[in-house]
């Protein structure tokens, strides 16, 4: 065989092998994302939010969501905090009209009145906390990203896709990567990046299947800048609600969702 032969082969080889190291694209994994996340739209959740400071302070918060499928909309999603007293009663509100256009409110009982959050806003600070609006938002439109698998690594003993995801429209921050779970589509690990600068990272751990549906039950995120963290820790969940649209309106907002 001669050397021009041997180096066709391997090229083909290599081609074959480069095309086949990952059967699936990262529009492909995020496509799963979505699918399972839509899953998940129809639900009650009670939950335990606990602040920590760069000093070893914490704060403590109780809360609960409920969420619906809205089809022909997209969804919705209130969300009230019961506790402690000074958060009780605050809540938001998302009516989302397609996974692109969404609709965001906040209620504060000390002024009485429902003010409106801004899409510029949506990767702002949740409340004090270290997740954003936009994690509290539902399920994103996949056409306002790019997606691109890096590689596959293992966390916490499930083999992960990692992708590269970046915004097509202005955010705060220029890209962030997945660790994506094989056959699960839970995302295990995020980080979140400003250009080179990594700014803010989550983890996602616990994770059990509630009416076949993965669910991580210990949601953390971090501000690597304000050296703050948060996390998330899921008391109870329930899929498979059929609340009444009347839930998800400002005056229900207004009232905790009684």
């Amino acid at each position: 065989m001669t050397n021009a032969r041997i180096v066709f082969l391997l090229f083909t080889l290599l081609i074959m092998v480069s095309s086949s190291a990952y059967a699936m694209n990262g529009r492909d994994v995020f496509e799963k994302v979505h699918e399972l996340r839509a899953r998940m739209l129809d639900q009650k959740t009670e939950a335990t939010m606990v602040l920590h400071d760069r000093g070893g302070g914490k704060r403590t918060r109780t809360l609960t969501e409920y969420g619906k499928n809205a089809s022909p909309e997209a969804y919705k999603a209130l969300l009230i905090f019961n506790s402690p007293a000074d958060l009780k009663g605050v809540g938001f509100l998302v009516h989302a009209r397609t996974f692109a256009e969404k609709n965001l409110w906040a209620y504060f009982p000390e002024y009485k009145r429902v003010r409106r959050i801004p899409t510029s806003a949506q990767d702002d600070s949740f409340f004090g906390s270290d997740f954003s609006y936009d994690d509290f938002s539902g399920p994103p439109s996949l056409d306002d990203y790019s997606f691109k698998i890096l590689r596959e690594e293992t966390v916490d003993d499930k083999p992960c896709y990692i992708v590269e995801v970046t915004p097509k429209i202005p955010r705060k921050y220029t890209r962030y990567i997945a660790w994506v779970t094989k056959n699960l589509w839970v995302t295990a690990r995020i980080e979140y990046y400003r250009e080179k600068e990594l700014y803010r990272s989550g983890t996602f751990r616990n994770i059990r299947l509630i009416d076949g549906i993965p669910t991580p039950f210990n949601l953390e995120m971090e501000n690597h800048k304000t050296k703050h963290k948060t996390v998330l820790t899921i008391d109870q969940i329930t899929y498979r609600t059929r609340f009444p649209n009347e839930m998800f309106t400002q005056r229900s907002l207004e009232r905790g969702a009684k």
